[in-house]
């Protein structure tokens, strides 16, 4: 397996950190990005330590505010010439409806425009690199979009937004592989099962419970997640979904729908350029 250079968000989370490991010890040039610069240096100089790859970089943003990472994607950009795979892990869950700097619901903003416009921001340089990989963490969602309150104004429920925002991965992705059709770059989405995060921690009391007792360590998602980033055996192979058995899923015929993905696409766009 040649080296790579890898982006990953999301990486002071428990699957985004255990994920990171599994590339270091792989020796791939990692750039790690997340919002908290302390938690950033801890985890660069822990992966440092423990794999003996020097090659481990960070960027800050924050992966809610378009403007942040369009500053961030251009500067990596400006230092790098080569992006081998982006791999979008970094999501949140808010019990409560919160307004991110843009004035968008905040799961929106953070788990579907986050990668929507990082991944669109970087695009050029990952055609330029091809072959090169795109891998976004989903969920099997069954949510339907309701684009008349998609920001939650009219009435908010965690569950409704969360649910909807992984749609939203599920559907960009298949968007984006035809966009992609004729290129050397391919996208993916990835379903970790329930794993023990910090996700969860403002879910209500039974639900929490129930989720905390069937989640597992993120070991099997960090691999699975390493395998799609890296491996020679997903050569070629786009716009599927996949679980942490690293076997296809079938999601929802509704995620299918193309009508819906443009209409996102298009809102999406619409937002990421305001």
């Amino acid at each position: 397996m040649s080296k790579k250079t890898i982006l990953i968000t999301g990486v002071t989370g428990a699957i985004g950190g255990a994920t990171a490991q599994e590339l270091a010890k792989g020796k791939h040039h990692l750039v790690l990005l997340a919002r908290n610069q302390q938690k950033l240096e801890a985890l660069q100089a822990e992966l440092i330590k423990a794999s003996g790859n020097k090659d481990i970089d960070i960027m800050v943003a924050d992966l809610s505010h378009i403007a942040s990472i369009k500053k961030v994607a251009n500067e990596f950009k400006q230092k790098y010439n080569h992006l081998d795979a982006l791999v979008n892990i970094s999501a949140i869950f808010r019990a409560n409806r919160e307004l991110s700097k843009d004035g968008l619901e905040m799961m929106f903003a953070t788990n579907h425009m986050g990668p929507f416009v990082l991944t669109n921001e970087l695009l050029d340089l990952l055609k330029k690199s091809e072959p090169s990989r795109i891998v976004t963490v989903a969920a099997p969602s069954t949510t339907k979009l309701n684009f008349d309150d998609l920001q939650g104004e009219k009435k908010y429920s965690s569950m409704y937004s969360f649910g909807g925002s992984k749609m939203m991965n599920l559907m960009t992705n298949y968007m984006l592989a035809k966009k992609l059709e004729g290129t050397k770059v391919t996208t993916n989405t990835f379903h970790p099962g329930l794993v023990k995060s910090d996700l969860v921690k403002e879910m209500k009391g039974p639900l929490k419970l129930i989720v905390n007792m069937m989640s597992t360590k993120p070991d099997k998602a960090a691999h699975a997640l390493t395998e799609l980033a890296t491996s020679e055996k997903y050569n070629g192979i786009s716009g599927k979904f996949f679980d942490f058995k690293q076997k296809e899923k079938k999601s929802s015929a509704y995620s299918h729908d193309a009508a819906m993905q443009e209409k996102l696409w298009n809102l999406s766009t619409e937002l990421a350029n305001k």
